[in-house]
């Protein structure tokens, strides 16, 4: 069984939000519920882990609310496609 001190985060995933990507772990920091099955709220930029309900901002990775558990560390991509649609 893994020491969950020893966890050391290497998979991320993409969400397209208007006109940038965000990248950010597949798990939640806090026991590692699965962030790909997270709610996203696209208004507020954030999304919530759906074990422990921990809330962070797409545009900072910072934990808004939940359980104590550090914050996330994302990539923000601008898209070249979205300054050519505007």
């Amino acid at each position: 069984m893994n020491n969950l001190d020893d966890y050391e985060e290497n998979e991320t995933f993409t969400i397209h939000l208007d006109d940038v990507d965000v990248t950010i772990p597949k798990h939640c920091p806090h026991r590692h519920g699965w962030l790909t099955h997270g709610v996203i709220n696209r208004q507020k930029k954030t999304i919530a882990c759906p074990l422990h309900f921990s809330q962070f901002s797409l545009e900072t990775g910072e934990r808004l609310s939940g359980p104590s558990c550090g914050d996330l560390v994302i990539v923000v991509h601008e898209r070249k496609d979205a300054t050519l649609a505007k």
